[in-house]
């Protein structure tokens, strides 16, 4: 049965305990992790759940299997879910599953292998950074569905690649392969196929040792920049959540625990308080 599956992990190392991290995965193997609208709809709960979990310092976005990341979302559901007046069900669903990743508060990492088609590059436009297995490919399809491509997944799309890349994308529906989205800067990173999970075990593991509040204000900060200057109309309460967020850091117990490992010439041990 498709389904999403969320499992949160302690981040380890060298037998230390450095807070935990999530792993949210798409899990539709036989459809190549393609999501249903009950796996969207599954979304926001997950990541509520996440957003509260003790200690979180990193969430890891994936499909099942070594197979595909994301074939985007069923079409073996739109005759009965998406087509006329049932499309604005289905969209809201998509949106409302987005806005919930993209809010998760700590880093979120898109490992991406294979197939990365539509829905699927949606939502690995609402990760934070994205990185990708030499054999991974994307593509933007609606063209070939005569559907629209949705509106935030529209914006988000231009604003990595920029508009006019983003037309050719939509327009031409063309598959682009790992490096190709690389130069385009769809993705942050490229690597062989059988090194990407250690690649992002590393990645998530050197996340885990920055300063938690350090790296929310940033997230947050980043992305109010992006959502004004791309016409979000929440883009004014995300720079008021970002400059509190920032402003607490002065007042943070990490803050006086950097300044003293400093001094003392040794790594911090950040709590997140």
């Amino acid at each position: 049965m498709p389904h999403l599956e969320t499992v949160i992990e302690p981040v380890v190392i060298d037998g230390e305990p450095f807070g935990s991290f999530a792993t949210i995965t798409i899990n539709n193997p036989d459809r190549r992790n393609a999501m249903t609208a009950a796996m969207y709809q599954a979304v926001p709960d997950a990541c509520a759940e996440l957003s509260v979990a003790e200690d979180l310092r990193c969430v890891v976005l994936r499909g099942a299997g070594d197979q595909a990341f994301c074939a985007g979302s069923d079409i073996s559901e739109f005759r009965s879910r998406r087509m006329g007046g049932a499309a604005v069900t289905y969209d809201q669903a998509e949106h409302q599953a987005w806005t919930a990743l993209a809010e998760i508060p700590v880093p979120v990492i898109a490992l991406i292998h294979g197939p990365c088609r539509g829905g699927g590059i949606a939502l690995a436009l609402h990760a934070d950074l994205r990185v990708a297995a030499a054999d991974a490919s994307f593509a933007v399809p609606p063209a070939n569905l005569g559907i629209a491509y949705p509106l935030e997944a529209t914006r988000r799309l231009a604003a990595l690649v920029g508009p006019g890349t983003a037309k050719r994308l939509l327009f031409t529906a063309e598959v682009l392969s790992a490096h190709q989205a690389l130069d385009l800067g769809l993705v942050e990173q490229v690597v062989d196929a059988g090194d990407l999970d250690d690649h992002v075990t590393a990645l998530v593991q050197r996340i885990a040792t920055k300063a938690p509040r350090t790296l929310r204000a940033a997230k947050a900060s980043i992305d109010a920049i992006v959502s004004h200057a791309t016409g979000d109309p929440d883009a004014e309460a995300r720079l008021q959540q970002a400059q509190n967020l920032a402003a607490d850091c002065y007042d943070s117990d990490d803050f006086r625990e950097g300044v003293q490992a400093f001094s003392e010439k040794r790594a911090p041990r950040f709590q997140g308080r």
